[in-house]
């Protein structure tokens, strides 16, 4: 029995939902009472399971026929019912065998359905053979493949007739009886398989647990860049970190997702990696060694983007980012700006104080800037009054700017700060205990007890901490209680509950601090990092540098606690300048004695680290600048007319040299008028920056900041001082909060004369620091009564300060609509919107009324014959009164003949429409009636009625027979034009018919309706 190719959409059959969904819906096996001959049989209990189902059905006499054998057409019968109970639809293409024939609709169904299943195919001659009966030994191969089952592999089997069998059945027959759907020790394999027994067969193997594979994968979704969900179609008790794999990703760690695993037989894992998956790439998660279509997830690629920022409480903000930061510019502080005064519409930004702290989350994706003091009172800000808040310039760690953003923040704190924890260790005793809050809490009016002892308050190493000390001696190992009352935070919020009594217990702490990094910084400087808080007083005499002969060299060591690293790193300054060999370099070995202690008084295990230092050789060199705007405060001072701070690529100190230049776009040196040079300082936060105020403040532009050489130096041993460099500085990117003007009240409208001219408005934009013209040139933002303006329009500027005026602060815009595309003279209302400045501040929209020309010219939009048979001329708009002239500019062909109607005025008339027709013109046809040949009225003939079209009264060549024999009177009389067999008009000039506008435009030429 061959099996055919198994299409993706079968392949699980019932490996998966099929199974699945018959064991959880447990039929009760009563449906074999409604037969009369089951009674009694080993099936019967699966016989009613899959009567109940609907997948087996007994005979019309009432009976089942357990005992009867199975027929390969009755097997595909009964497969298919099960497959399409799964939701599996039967093939376009029929079954394919020449024994299977359409007529038999039940059947050619369900051979195709298995067929395509991959559960039964046909025999090597191409035929079905519905009518043979199935053998065990292939019912053996059938059930294995269709419910995927498997065998241990030193599985030893009980079956005593396996060599009876055919070679290619026994692995069949030992897989079932290794999955308990065959129990019989003998098998009789070449026995065809009954009803009844077959019955037994698809109930056990549906009862089979089948192990989760990569096949069952459904879904792998993205949560972030280390985190994958999988989903499996089955349950999974417990997972493996080596049973999956992602192709060049080092997985961290995997688990099931609790919340998902018990639902619907669905079992959820979570991946955790070690390394990020890179946007824009794909991964494939194998399971076991497999891996399927369905275990693809693909990474997008994320543009950078600021998701919110708010204040989260009075004195700080926080900044959410969609993708991880660069902590180097997330934790700069000139990158995020604050409105400093309580005027919304006031110009004037301040960037960070100095003082004040940004911190970044672990995943890298918050930020949080921590002020000096309350927000609102250090920019100037009324409680509850909105501030503009920008952050700009911030990277993303791939090296992707984020996009500056800009919103409004209101800083009103209404929630009492809580007290989270309480913590003190002592390797013995301590005198310190550390209080963490929900938020950061003030010191003053702050009172505290510790043991029923007054202790002192005092800042903790981070925003939500404050440190307690107390004369007595907190033992390890001890519990004591603690007592605050009045401490809020910085909108004056009290603790809740005021006052707060909680107890602490002493953590023994005996560990001693062990070294995690050693870095040579510059070669006079070694940043050593802890695991824990070091006495950085324990240093002195403790710390020094030796050569490869055990020679100090140092020449004494000053240590410092490095800003921001919890007291964990310590900086060690070299007094001494090592001794470098001819390559610039010393090898030696840095020592830390056992006299150093942490904190808690625990004393280090001396250790030594082999550290290679480098002569500094490299000059400084210029990183970036920073334009502080005026009343803008930085590293804790305020600029009045604002300041220039220049970063530099490392630390530095200030020389003697002044050669700094301020050049304008223009070319001019502005650098005395500007630039304080003399009052230029490093900011002492993180001595990389060289703050140069200005004696004046720049309007707005891109400014040329040259750097001359030796203008500051390095902090090395070598005093390296940096190289000339040019840079810009760009003050309206950062200043300007003022929304650029649009002013209507000077509309101005140059309307045509003609059609050849077209229509133009103008009115004046201004901006203290420059608009964007990109803004202001795109015809999108302009409207003409909430529609836009007419294809081809377009925008023009001019500056009214001059041709000079690069800034773009006063200049006058004009909309060219062009020629024929006004269609009605009116006031139309022109709406301005979305335009921009420089800085992206966005003007308030405005609505000019303008007076516009109709130059559009009037068409001919139908001819159709009125209810009394004239002939009706519908325009575009209304034109001008008809009179007898109005005729030459319209043609007429009449039956197949072109009719000049102005030569021949007694063939047609014009006049204005009324009622239903008003501002149409109607026409009216007359026609002629003669009654003989000869044209004379009173000789008997057929009457004739036709159009005159030579004038000469008589019906001759070159006239238009319209009807004969007609019972109209002789003589002229108004010709019904549904008589006629063919009418065409045709606009053939525009001298007479204009529309009513002022322009009065003349009839389009050329347009031709055919009536009939």
């Amino acid at each position: 029995m061959s099996m055919a190719y198994q299409p993706k959409s079968y392949r699980k059959f019932l490996a998966g939902t099929v199974s699945a969904a018959v064991v959880a819906s447990a039929i009760a096996p009563v449906a074999s009472a409604s037969f009369t001959d089951v009674a009694g049989s080993v099936h019967a209990d699966d016989i009613a399971t899959l009567v109940a189902k609907g997948y087996i059905k007994g005979y019309a006499d009432g009976t089942f026929k357990p005992n009867k054998p199975l027929t390969r057409g009755e097997a595909a019968i009964i497969f298919s019912r099960i497959l399409k109970d799964a939701g599996v639809k039967a093939p376009e293409q029929g079954a394919g065998f020449p024994d299977v024939p359409a007529s038999k609709a039940e059947l050619a169904e369900a051979v195709a359905i298995v067929k395509a299943a991959g559960v039964m195919g046909g025999d090597e001659k191409g035929n079905f053979n519905p009518n043979a009966n199935i053998t065990r030994e292939q019912m053996a191969k059938v059930v294995v493949e269709a419910f995927k089952l498997t065998k241990p592999a030193n599985y030893t089997t009980k079956i005593t007739d396996l060599d009876k069998a055919g070679s290619w059945a026994r692995e069949y027959i030992q897989t079932l009886e290794a999955n308990g759907v065959t129990k019989n020790t003998e098998f009789a394999p070449k026995q065809n398989v009954t009803r009844g027994q077959f019955a037994s067969f698809v109930v056990r193997a549906m009862d089979v647990k089948k192990e989760v594979s990569a096949a069952d994968i459904t879904a792998v979704k993205l949560v972030d860049e280390k985190t994958l969900e999988v989903t499996f179609n089955g349950e999974l008790k417990e997972v493996k970190k080596e049973d999956f794999a992602i192709q060049g990703v080092e997985i961290e760690s995997v688990s099931i997702k609790a919340a998902a695993a018990a639902e619907a037989k669905t079992t959820v894992v979570v991946i955790k990696t070690k390394t990020a998956l890179e946007e824009g790439k794909s991964y494939n998660v194998s399971y076991k060694g497999q891996t399927t279509d369905k275990a693809k997830v693909d990474v997008p690629v994320v543009t950078p983007k600021v998701e919110s920022v708010s204040a989260i409480n009075a004195k700080q903000i926080e900044i959410k980012f969609n993708k991880a930061v660069d902590t180097s510019t997330a934790t700069n502080k000139s990158n995020y700006k604050i409105q400093r005064n309580a005027d919304p519409s006031a110009s004037t930004l301040a960037t960070l104080d100095g003082t004040a702290s940004v911190s970044v989350s672990s995943d890298g994706k918050t930020v949080t800037i921590t002020t000096t003091g309350e927000v609102n009172s250090q920019f100037g800000v009324t409680t509850g009054t909105p501030f503009k808040f920008i952050v700009e310039n911030v990277k993303a760690k791939d090296g992707k700017e984020f996009e500056k953003y800009t919103t409004n923040l209101i800083v009103e704190d209404k929630v009492a700060p809580t007290l989270k924890e309480v913590k003190a260790t002592a390797k013995n005793t301590t005198t310190r205990v550390t209080l963490v809050f929900s938020e950061p809490v003030q010191t003053t009016g702050a009172i505290a007890y510790v043991g029923g002892q007054a202790a002192s308050v005092q800042n903790g190493s981070s925003p939500n901490e404050l440190v307690l000390t107390t004369a007595q001696s907190l033992e390890a190992g001890k519990s004591y209680e603690v007592t605050l009352l009045n401490f809020k935070d910085y909108a004056n919020n009290f603790l809740q509950q005021n006052p707060t009594t909680t107890s602490f217990t002493v953590t023994t702490d005996v560990v001693a601090p062990t070294v995690q990094d050693v870095k040579v910084v510059r070669d006079n400087l070694i940043e050593v990092t802890f695991d824990k808080a070091m006495d950085v007083s324990t240093f002195a005499g403790h710390a020094r540098v030796l050569d490869l002969n055990g020679i100090q060299r140092d020449g004494g060591i000053t240590a410092t606690v490095k800003p921001g690293t919890s007291g964990k790193t310590i900086r060690l300054a070299l007094t001494a300048t090592v001794p470098f060999n001819e390559n610039g370099t010393f090898a030696g070995t840095l020592v830390l004695g056992d006299g150093i202690k942490d904190v808690n008084g625990n004393a280090k295990v001396a250790t030594s680290h082999s550290v290679t230092i480098a002569k500094d050789t490299v000059r400084p060199t210029v990183a970036g600048t920073t334009y502080v705007p005026a009343g803008g405060q930085y590293a804790g001072s305020t600029y009045v007319h604002g300041a220039v701070v220049v970063k530099f690529s490392e630390e530095v100190a200030l020389t003697t040299g002044t050669d700094i230049k301020l050049i304008t776009s223009s070319g001019v040196d502005e650098t005395l008028s500007k630039l304080n040079i003399s009052g230029r300082a490093v900011n002492s936060d993180n001595n990389t920056e060289v703050i140069i105020p200005l004696s004046n403040t720049l309007s707005a532009g891109t400014y040329t900041l040259r750097i001359g050489n030796d203008v500051v130096r390095d902090l090395s041993t070598q005093l390296n001082k940096n190289t000339a460099t040019v840079t810009t500085v760009n003050v309206s990117a950062s200043s300007d909060i003022n929304k650029p003007v649009v002013n209507v009240s000077g509309v101005s409208v140059v309307v045509p004369t003609d059609q050849t001219t077209g229509t133009t408005i103008t009115l004046n934009m201004t901006d203290d620091i420059g608009l964007d013209l990109a803004t202001v040139q795109n015809v999108t933002n302009y409207l003409l009564d909430g529609k836009p303006l007419p294809s081809g329009s377009y925008v023009t500027i001019s500056h009214n300060s001059g041709s000079s005026d690069s800034s773009a602060t006063n200049i006058n815009v004009t909309l060219h609509i062009p020629a024929k595309s006004v269609t009605k003279d009116a006031t139309y209302a022109l709406n301005i919107n979305n335009i921009k400045d420089k800085a992206g501040n966005i003007a308030d929209p405005k609505v000019a009324s303008v007076t516009l020309r109709d130059d559009v010219s009037p068409e001919l939009k139908s001819a159709k014959i009125s209810s009394n048979g004239l002939l009706v001329l519908e325009f575009t708009e209304n034109v001008s009164v008809a009179t007898a002239a109005t005729l030459s500019d319209f043609q007429f062909t009449i039956n197949g003949t072109e009719v000049d109607v102005v030569r021949n005025s007694n063939i047609a008339s014009i006049a204005d429409g009324t009622g239903t027709d008003s501002g149409k013109y109607v026409v009216t046809f007359t026609a002629k009636v003669d009654a003989g040949a000869d044209g004379n009225a009173v000789t008997t003939a057929d009457n004739r009625l036709y159009l005159d079209v030579n004038g000469n009264n008589v019906f001759d060549a070159g006239d238009i027979l319209i009807q004969t024999g007609t019972t109209t009177s002789i003589g002229s009389t108004t010709l019904d034009l549904n008589l006629l067999s063919a009418l065409k008009v045709k606009v053939a000039n525009n001298t007479v018919v204009k529309d009513r506008s002022t322009l009065q435009n003349p009839i389009v030429v050329g347009t031709s309706v055919t009536v009939k």
